[in-house]
């Protein structure tokens, strides 16, 4: 792989183990928005704290990081799961 592939991958692997440290926890406690966003989501370096306040959504069930990737609140299945929120430059997947 070449090096922007690669850190596409380190970004979206960060953003999964940011999910996990909720998803980990019991139905119950990753099922409570609120305290998710205020334990584990906004004292995250990885998370765009203005960003993810600025969409006025409170508590938070889309979160912004400061890479390309997010955390969204699934709440049938009760898990945080990662969407992109940035672009991808396709002609750099031929550079590397």
């Amino acid at each position: 792989m070449g090096k922007y592939l690669d850190d596409l991958w380190n970004d979206l692997e960060q953003t999964w183990d940011l999910a996990m440290q909720v998803n980990d926890l019991s139905e119950q406690e990753r099922s409570d928005v609120s305290a998710a966003w205020e334990t584990y989501f906004k004292p995250a370096e990885l998370v765009d704290v203005a960003r993810t306040e600025g969409e006025g959504q409170t508590p938070p069930t889309k979160v912004f990081c400061t890479n390309i990737y997010g955390l969204q609140y699934n709440p049938e299945t009760k898990y945080w799961v990662p969407f992109r929120h940035g672009d991808i430059d396709l002609a750099k997947f031929t550079e590397d």
